[in-house]
């Protein structure tokens, strides 16, 4: 009973409360995170349902401050990239940055391919450390791009090595626009991916890319990130290090960096 009533006093407080100049600045940042070429203010007028007057002052505050930029020679607003460096000074995020970037460096210098590392968050994946070699042809995914969960090689890794409790959560709070599992047939894959322990399929986004990955752990033995590769195989034969010989280096990559964040292997 009394944590009824202290559900019902929290619900409460929360429609009480409000902060319209905040929630118009919100408003503003998480539409902006979704449109990669920016917006002009009538388009975010439109899309806010707002007008100029509101906003204006908003926007240039928000520039002031170095979270929104305008293009050189655009009048259309973006998000600057200040907001995933907040996100960054993280604990968790600088500690896996410190441990695991040396690693992936050089994991990246001796496959002659890019790396990243993909944490979970909000029911998708990000990508909060990416490396690549020094070559004039790679194939890489964006320091912070979100990764699907479902029809991902990230995704299914950090599904398949979580909790029961964690995953069920994770799969609720997939966005709407996002491919959902069909229970019984996804299942089939994350026991597949448990058992061989990575994951190795074929680019969801990009053809003749094939994406491999491998978890990595923390000290509790819960998994923390992925470890994750889009092998780009050249035709033309110049490419020296295997799909098989890459595979066998990014597991050793992977498990020295669980090795540095105090994961002990059985």
């Amino acid at each position: 009973m009394t944590t009824n009533l202290k559900k019902e006093a929290t619900e409460k407080s929360r429609k009480v409360y409000s902060a319209p100049a905040l929630e118009k600045g919100l408003d503003l940042l998480e539409l902006l995170a979704n449109e990669a070429d920016g917006l002009n203010i009538s388009e975010i007028t439109n899309k806010l349902n707002k007008s100029v007057g509101e906003l204006f002052r908003m926007l240039v505050v928000l520039e002031q401050r170095g979270y929104v930029e305008m293009s050189s020679g655009s009048d259309r607003y973006r998000l600057t990239l200040k907001m995933f460096g907040l996100s960054n000074r993280f604990p968790p995020i600088k500690k896996l940055s410190a441990f695991a970037g040396p690693i992936m460096q050089q994991l990246s210098y001796s496959i002659e391919q890019s790396c990243h590392l993909v944490i979970y968050y909000e029911g998708k994946g990000h990508v909060v450390v990416q490396k690549e070699p020094p070559s004039e042809r790679v194939f890489s995914v964006r320091l912070g791009a979100e990764v699907p969960l479902i029809n991902t090689c990230s995704g299914h890794i950090l599904l398949a090595f979580s909790d029961k409790a964690t995953y069920e959560a994770m799969l609720k709070k997939i966005p709407s626009g996002h491919l959902k599992a069909d229970e019984k047939s996804f299942l089939k894959i994350m026991d597949r991916v448990k058992e061989q322990g990575f994951e190795s399929i074929p680019s969801s986004q990009a053809q003749g890319v094939r994406d491999i990955g491998y978890p990595v752990f923390d000290a509790n033995g819960m998994i923390i990130a992925v470890l994750a590769v889009p092998f780009l195989e050249y035709l033309d034969g110049s490419h020296k290090v295997s799909f098989t010989e890459a595979q066998i280096k990014i597991k050793e990559a992977a498990i020295e960096a669980s090795l540095k964040l105090g994961y002990e292997f059985d």
